[in-house]
Parts: C-alpha cells; structure tokens; sequence
C-alpha cells in the first residue's frame, strides 16, 4: 500500500498551472521538522495537488501555516550526464490545516 502523511510549515506555492488536457495543478514546499538533540533540521517535499485541491491550496493564502497532509508517494527520475538521479514526490490526496 502506498500511503504518506506528513505534518510541517507550508513553505512556497508556486502558481496555479493548467495542464494541456485541462486539469488543474499546483505544486508547493513543505518543511518538515527533523529534531536532533544539539540542533533542528528541516526536510523539504514537493509535493503535488490536482484539481479541487490545487485550486484551494492556490487561494488559501495560508503560506507559513501548520499543514497535515495525506497522499501517496513517486518517484520521478531523469538522466543526466550518464547518471540517474532520483526525486520523491509527495501526490496529495487531502490538505488539512492545523494549528500547533
């Protein structure tokens, strides 16, 4: 099964796209905490909304908000002189916003 949730900061939404076939898409950083005893560390997802959920995402204003997502997890890769490289991608399937 191929289930993701993450809790952290919604950290940039870039703009509201339109694919070439008329689906709504937005893209968007989330920050997640890594905590460690000396320091804290962050992990940035991009991750992925369609539709409905890109639209809201795009109009909610709600940059630097505490944010649970839920989705599920691919891979993209690219080749790039000789080499693979890979990139995780988060799909969100539901955005709640919560506060901490």
């Amino acid at each position: 099964m191929n289930d993701f949730t993450i809790v952290g900061r919604l950290d940039s939404v870039m703009p509201l796209e339109v694919t070439s076939t008329g689906i709504r898409v937005i893209n968007f950083i989330v920050s997640v905490e890594r905590p460690f005893k000396s320091s804290q560390a962050f992990d940035d997802f991009k991750v992925t909304a369609f539709k409905e959920l890109a639209e809201d995402i795009a109009t909610s204003k709600a940059v630097g908000s505490t944010v649970l997502i839920k989705g599920r997890l691919q891979s993209n890769n690219y080749r790039k002189d000789d080499k693979i490289y890979y990139s995780p991608e988060l799909l969100a399937d539901k955005v709640y916003y919560v506060s901490k």
